[in-house]
């Protein structure tokens, strides 16, 4: 009698926890939540605000209790026991799993997907085994069968103890705090001030942490024994021996899988990285590792996105058994080493310093930004949490699709051999957020820029107009108003090379939002630009400027682009062809300006200047100069280890190498990227005919200012005609604002091997190529080629490229008539004139003044479009700032905002203050939905 009143008793109770906590919480969601968020979380998701991943796994959360009620109800209705099966061994830990991802995982590692599915695969098994049971009649299924349960007796054990740590001070908390009866008065304050969703919320709430209490327990045993049923079954259907050896082999492979996957590479990474390598095999041992420390450095940037905490920073376990119990530190410290052996897939081994830690040592070690070379690891870890980059493009925008292209219109006014030439193009958003375009391109070195607009719409009365400032002022103000909050419409274009120039506009607007829409918004959702500049016509056409690299801007074939007027195709893997074609043919003319101030410019065709016997630029005109080869050895140089090879041959053959000025000569010097750890092994080679470029090991990352540095230092009194510093197209993002670089003696040219151009050059390069006469090529041949032009041409040219020579002479002080190419020539006067800068703010503003003069881009000045009355006093103080022309390198590296650190306690409130600040935040949470309601009506 008293066993089947124990089990009425029991049987009531199974009853009471299934289907009261299952109503409340079905009411809650579809009665109080889903009414009020359900069509807006929808619509959101749909505009992207939302990730889909999110979306999915919270309509889950909702779905397992709903899927369970309908089970229950269906199959369970008269079975207490299963009912209590159903929910404590299916319904309460996928909806914990549920919970876990959606606030807890953020990016899962191999170890952690290892850990959460086999949970899972547990969880989906049991669930078949409480609705259908064992299965006899399929073998394949018997084994799947074994194979789980075998998994889940694994699992019930983990997941018991990792409870346990949490259960016994709740149920502490829960002890004290139920007999301090202040629950009493939150109830009734609750019943008093929030309606009856809000008061079934908090009981809701209150009901689960009871039901908590005993999930170590319940789940322990429902899992054993189901284990054991099966395993009980498939040993008597197949014999005890191929039960037992299908469990154990079972158990063996995920075990080997385990401790295989629950390796974090950054250990052997930082290791390997400790010491600087001083000789070539060492550098050769690592570079064969370079898997290794590649993923062992991302997974250090990366950890607070892959992993739960730090074990240096997690601290929660040992906090609540001191606040609840007062234990000894040693046993708290104990509590907490053993949780953290146990959650060891889910903690990072390191600290918090690793991230920056990392980033460093990939620039170093592979000689590119991590945020660039790694931008798709970034952006996946990224788009696992509800964290979004910043509103700059930097580093982890480059070829990200945000913004369409929506319409490009070029338009050419041609004035004989040179012309003006008109981009405009239309942005569209395809993001909900704010976002920033940016192109690197370049122009040939006579071409000037001369204008930039932005508008709203395609009214050229209402755009907004641009003026030149001081490059560092502009760049000062343009970066202080790019943020997502109250975004306000600047567009900054600066010249960052000798032929290099960086374009930026923001905020390109969002789309209107579901509410914006049924609301009739007029917010404008377009961008519109224009951009000018002057060039010299060439052998193929009117030179468009070329790529080098774009941030979130894309463009497809649907992209509508408009040449003088007419409606073009086959552009979509392209934002504009190299040329524009010239349509009638035109001699090459020579042009004289006199820009006042005593100079005249002159441009003088090249072919010209050949027929008339001036500009002989044959080679062996060239006599009796002596040039100092620099060669970048940085690990990036490995993939231009040919060209390296075929440039000393060529140089070899013209007699650079035969130790006689008659026909020229070179010394190389080979650089080293220890640098400033230790002493450098930088070296000097005065007969090239000695160096092999197969012995070689280009390893780590060194900037030109540190080459020119070593050189210096290796260079003695040898004087050089000219410095031909050897190199690739670098990492712009990895230079830095260092003003204390040698001088160098001789005309510097950076020659950039693979036929690629950097984005930028920092101002301190920028600086020395300008001051000294020099420039930049992808070969060496055409540097030599140019100087001995240059030298044929006489001391009054001031450069040589496109076809023309272009001369600074005296002249008088009055302008000539305006034909519009001033622009071109007042670029060339600042070019020539930056060959005499001592560097004072007296020269930089002169030199600022003619740019300012004929609104044109030079490495000094900048264009920036601004658009109210604080943007414009912003720039005027800052144009009146003794740093003016001081430019900051762009590096593009995001500052990435890091998950908060759940396991990490600081000042750890007290475990009822944790539940008071819960029932508060959900109270005022319908307290003021509910005010919104009345007040709305």
């Amino acid at each position: 009698m008293k066993q089947k009143s124990l089990k009425q008793i029991l049987d009531i109770s199974f009853y009471s926890i299934f289907w009261l906590w299952n109503l409340m919480f079905l009411t809650v969601v579809y009665a109080g939540i889903l009414p009020i968020i359900g069509i807006l979380l929808i619509q959101e998701t749909f505009d992207g605000a939302i990730p889909v991943d999110f979306f999915l796994t919270f309509l889950a959360l909702i779905a397992v209790p709903t899927v369970c009620t309908v089970i229950g109800g269906w199959r369970l209705t008269m079975q207490p026991r299963e009912l209590m099966r159903l929910f404590y061994g299916v319904e309460a830990p996928l909806f914990a799993w549920c919970l876990i991802r959606l606030f807890l995982i953020r990016e899962f590692t191999t170890v952690s997907t290892l850990v959460l599915g086999t949970v899972l695969v547990c969880i989906l098994a049991f669930a078949a085994e409480v609705v259908w049971g064992y299965d006899p009649n399929r073998k394949p299924v018997a084994w799947l069968q074994l194979i789980a349960h075998t998994l889940m007796l694994l699992t019930s054990i983990y997941v018991g103890v990792l409870l346990l740590f949490y259960v016994v001070p709740a149920a502490g908390a829960f002890i004290q705090n139920f007999f301090k009866f202040q629950w009493l008065e939150n109830l009734w304050l609750s019943w008093i001030y929030i309606d009856i969703i809000g008061l079934l919320m908090l009981l809701l709430f209150g009901f689960s942490i009871t039901l908590f209490l005993g999930m170590p327990s319940a789940f322990t045993a429902l899992y054993v024994h189901s284990g054991q049923r099966i395993l009980r079954a498939f040993a008597r259907q197949y014999g005890r021996n191929r039960a037992i050896q299908g469990a154990v082999a079972v158990v063996t492979v995920w075990m080997i899988l385990f401790f295989s996957l629950n390796v974090q590479a950054q250990v052997e990474a930082f290791k390997l990285l400790e010491n600087y390598p001083k000789t070539n095999s060492d550098r050769q041992a690592l570079i064969a590792k370079s898997d290794v420390i590649r993923t062992g450095l991302v997974n250090a940037n990366l950890f607070p996105y892959r992993y739960l905490s730090s074990r240096d920073e997690n601290n929660h376990i040992y906090a609540m058994y001191k606040d609840v119990f007062d234990l000894p530190d040693s046993l708290c410290e104990f509590l907490q080493n053993s949780y953290n052996l146990v959650m060891s897939p889910f903690l990072y081994k390191g600290s918090r310093d690793d991230v920056e830690k990392a980033q460093q040592l990939y620039g170093e070690f592979f000689d590119t930004p991590l945020q660039k070379a790694e931008r798709k690891a970034v952006q996946h870890a990224l788009q696992s949490t509800a964290i979004i980059d910043q509103a700059k493009a930097g580093l982890l925008n480059i070829d990200q699709k945000r913004v369409w292209l929506q319409k490009q219109e070029v338009t050419l006014d041609a004035h004989g051999d040179w012309a003006d030439v008109e981009i405009y193009e239309v942005y569209k958003n395809k993001t909900t957020d704010v976002e920033e375009v940016l192109y690197y391109f370049s122009l040939p070195e006579g071409a000037a820029i001369t204008g930039l607009w932005l508008g709203e719409t395609d009214d050229r009365n209402h755009r907004f107009p641009f003026q030149v400032s001081p490059r560092g002022a502009a760049q000062q103000v343009y970066n202080s108003q790019v943020r997502r909050s109250r975004p306000v419409d600047p567009a900054l274009l600066e010249q960052v090379g000798p032929r290099n120039y960086r374009l930026r506009a923001f905020p390109i607007p969002r789309p209107l939002s579901s509410w914006e829409k049924r609301h009739g918004s007029d917010r404008a959702t377009e961008m519109h630009l224009w951009l000018t500049y002057k060039v010299m016509r060439q052998e193929k056409g009117w030179p468009l400027p070329e790529l080098n690299e774009q941030r979130n801007i894309f463009w497809t074939n649907r992209t509508k682009r408009i040449r003088n007027g007419k409606v073009q195709r086959g552009f979509s893997d392209r934002w504009l062809e190299a040329y524009l074609p010239a349509d009638q043919p035109q001699q090459p003319m020579v042009h004289q300006v006199n820009l006042g101030d005593g100079y005249r410019i002159s441009a003088k065709p090249l072919d010209l200047l050949q027929k008339s016997g001036i500009g002989n630029t044959n080679l062996s005109t060239l006599k009796d100069k002596r040039f100092a080869l620099i060669l970048d050895s940085s690990r990036s140089m490995a993939a231009q280890a040919s060209q390296v090879k075929e440039t000393f041959t060529w140089l070899q053959k013209q007699g650079f190498a035969d130790q006689s000025l008659t026909n020229n000569d070179a010394d190389l010097y080979i650089t080293d990227a220890i640098d400033n750890k230790i002493e450098h092994q930088a070296k000097r080679i005065d007969d090239i005919s000695d160096f092999d470029p197969a012995e070689i090991t280009f390893y780590g990352s060194i900037q030109p200012e540190q080459m020119l540095q070593q050189f210096e230092q290796l260079r003695g009194n040898t004087p050089y005609d000219g410095i031909l510093l050897v190199t690739d197209q670098g990492s712009y993002e990895l230079s830095e604002d260092n003003k204390n670089v040698a001088v160098v003696a001789a005309p510097l040219w950076m020659v950039h091997l693979g036929n690629q151009l950097p984005s930028a050059y920092n101002d301190t390069i920028l600086k020395l190529i300008q001051n000294s006469g020099g420039g930049v090529s992808t070969d060496i041949q055409g540097v030599i080629q140019r100087m001995a032009t240059q030298e044929a041409l006489g001391s009054s040219v001031v450069s040589v490229a496109d076809g023309y020579a272009w001369f600074m002479e005296s002249g008088t002080a009055e302008t000539t008539t305006e034909t519009g190419f001033e622009p071109l020539a007042a670029r060339q006067l600042i070019l020539g004139l930056s060959g005499n800068l001592n560097g004072s703010l007296e020269e930089l503003d002169r030199i600022h003044g003619i740019a300012k003069t004929y609104d044109i881009v030079s490495p000094y000045s900048s264009m920036i479009v601004l658009v109210n009355d604080q943007q414009r006093r912003m720039l005027k103080e800052a144009e009146a700032s003794s740093d003016r022309f001081d430019r900051e390198v762009e590096t593009g590296e995001e500052q990435l905002n890091q998950p908060s650190n759940p396991f990490s306690v600081s000042g750890v409130p007290e475990p009822e203050v944790w539940m008071l600040i819960l029932i508060s935040a959900i109270a005022l949470l319908i307290i003021s939905k509910r005010q919104k309601i009345t007040v709305d009506g």
